[in-house]
């Protein structure tokens, strides 16, 4: 019995970090696919991003050892990007003013000696926190797991079957019975005395998923709100919200992104002043554009017409 119980509180665990794991990939790959970076390779772009989101940071280098004044063209390799590790020398501000970069591959054109902020090395953030995108979804996403595992749960109280309790005497009796119920026929007849010896057991466990749903359809919702993605129509029907509400929630996918946005373009602002390469950055979905395809036309009552 302890072997069983142990493997039922396992599968449990697997259940439920598999459920994190498939939110976790969702989220990640709609913040992969925010922005529209260039004078960057897609190698480079997708490691700033997934920086950004395990780590919050990133910094960005020459590379060293490499003849640049042979008229070589290095391409976007101009710059190398890596993590970094600050150094205890801070300014007034405390801010550190010495950074080391990371040569997770042990590479060697990646610099192994403290370098100047702002002058050698320039670093990136994506949050004026400086914290990971991750760490800005966490607790709502462990939120949403828990309440995949309570709708998990209320299935299978739902599955209790019915209980048909019955004496050997009517036995045979009771089972043209339940075959008549699971032949959905209109009409069944039976003796009043079998029907007075029978009798039924049910759960009684009551019907919420319909509720725990719009529950975890509004966590969603409100992830995606987080990490600036549309998502009115989801939870409630667009058709259901007034304008205020459709503007307002608008405004917060707007000011999500709007600060993702200001913090990466500050990061590569400062690359083009300290290196001279430029690099763009724009959202690949614009918040316009999210608003004009999910917009509908209302009236002054804010009722879909």
């Amino acid at each position: 019995m302890k072997v069983k119980k142990q493997q039922t509180r396992a599968n449990t665990q697997k259940v439920r970090d598999l459920f994190e794991f498939h939110y976790n990939q969702i989220f990640f790959n709609k913040w992969m696919n925010k922005f529209e970076i260039g004078n960057l390779n897609y190698q480079q772009i997708e490691y700033i991003m997934k920086k950004f989101w395990k780590d919050g940071t990133i910094a960005c280098s020459r590379p060293v050892g490499i003849p640049n004044n042979l008229g070589i063209d290095l391409g976007e390799d101009v710059v190398i990007f890596t993590p970094y590790a600050p150094q205890n020398v801070f300014n007034i501000y405390d801010y550190p003013t010495q950074a080391m970069p990371i040569n997770t591959r042990g590479v060697k054109f990646i610099s192994q000696k403290a370098l100047n902020i702002d002058k050698d090395i320039v670093i990136g953030f994506c949050q004026k926190n400086h914290k990971s995108i991750y760490s800005l979804i966490e607790c709502k996403l462990k939120e949403l797991v828990d309440l995949e595992m309570t709708i998990r749960m209320n299935i299978k109280t739902q599955k209790i079957p019915f209980v048909a309790v019955t004496s050997p005497e009517n036995k045979e009796a009771m089972e043209d019975l339940m075959e008549g119920i699971e032949n959905d026929e209109p009409i069944i007849f039976t003796t009043l005395e079998e029907s007075e010896k029978a009798k039924a057991l049910v759960s009684g466990v009551p019907y919420t998923i319909d509720k725990l749903e719009q529950m975890r359809q509004k966590v969603e919702d409100d992830i995606n709100t987080i990490l600036g993605c549309s998502n009115v129509g989801i939870a409630e029907k667009k058709e259901h919200l007034i304008v205020d509400e459709v503007q307002a929630n608008d405004q917060a996918i707007q000011s999500s992104n709007d600060d993702f946005l200001d913090m990466v373009q500050e990061f590569f602002g400062r690359i083009e002043k300290v290196f001279g390469y430029k690099v763009t950055i724009s959202l690949k979905h614009d918040a316009q554009e999210m608003e004009n395809d999910t917009q509908m036309e209302y009236n002054e009552d804010g009722e879909e017409e």
